[in-house]
């Protein structure tokens, strides 16, 4: 394997890890993981990126932990090579959401992740004042889902494109095994979603926006 495709697969990772919620950093990742497809590049060969420990981020600290948040970082941790644990502090009455995984990984997947946060809290202030009262909790909960279904389904169209890429995504065993060793065997869970009744407007709005956001761009990857 050149050593240029190496180095030039490396400098588009560090450029991506650098500005991952702006389009030149999205741009650089995605770049860098068709490069390494292309050329059956596995995370190993990219030693100067991922060389490195193996501990968490904290993600978000919140008293009560909302089911978005906490869906939507299942969803991110799945795809950028992360263990998502949901961890109670009884004693300090917080809930955090961390992501275990390589330093670079979990730093990048969190700042992904707040970024999400931020983009679905601006889009929730602008619907707000569109929607009636009460009819503005079905609305905000169908809209969320949407939004979160349609990233997932982005995601998994990705992965589905190509079976190496489909690898690359997924949580090293290094990390697994490290994970086991410090916390052992955590419990399952998925968040669960507080929804009696569908607003489908507000579901489909939600679905659109999941398709127009610029968190990830895999519209780049046919480009």
């Amino acid at each position: 394997m050149s050593d240029k495709i190496i180095l030039k697969v490396q400098n588009l990772l560090e450029l991506a890890y650098d500005a991952p919620n702006d389009e030149e950093g999205q741009s650089a990742l995605l770049m860098a993981q068709k490069l390494m497809v292309k050329h059956n590049l596995a995370m190993s060969d990219i030693q100067k990126i991922h060389k490195n420990n193996i501990g968490e981020t904290v993600a978000a600290s919140e008293y009560r932990m909302v089911w978005w948040k906490e869906k939507l970082a299942g969803i991110l941790g799945a795809n950028f090579r992360c263990k998502v644990i949901r961890q109670r502090k009884v004693d300090e009455g917080i809930t955090k959401m961390i992501f275990f995984g390589y330093d670079s990984d979990a730093e990048f997947c969190t700042k992904v992740y707040e970024g999400a946060v931020l983009y679905l809290e601006y889009r929730l202030k602008r619907l707000f004042p569109t929607i009636t009262k009460a009819r503005w909790k079905d609305y905000k909960k169908s809209y969320l889902f949407g939004f979160l279904t349609g990233l997932n389904e982005r995601f998994e169209k990705q992965t589905q494109s190509s079976e190496k890429f489909a690898l690359m995504v997924q949580v090293p065993a290094e990390v697994l095994e490290e994970q086991y060793r410090r916390m052992g065997k955590l419990n399952e869970r998925s968040a669960k979603i507080p929804i009696q009744k569908v607003d489908l407007e507000a579901y489909s709005v939600g679905l659109e926006h999941a398709k127009e956001t610029k968190l990830m761009t895999d519209e780049l990857l046919n480009s």
